[in-house]
């Protein structure tokens, strides 16, 4: 789950930057989009390591 993350915040960075490049509002939602469901995947990792 956490090289998941990793990978989500990537692909987060990498849209950010086309957002920026482009100037599209449209990246940029898909940044933020990318960006919360990683941030979401690392609390489910973190909380499924503070049960063991």
């Amino acid at each position: 789950m956490l090289a998941a993350a990793i990978l989500l915040a990537v692909l987060g960075f990498a849209a950010l930057v086309v957002s920026l490049a482009v100037g599209s509002t449209t990246w940029a939602w898909i940044c933020v989009t990318v960006a919360l469901i990683g941030v979401a995947l690392f609390v489910y990792d973190l909380i499924r390591h503070r049960k063991r």
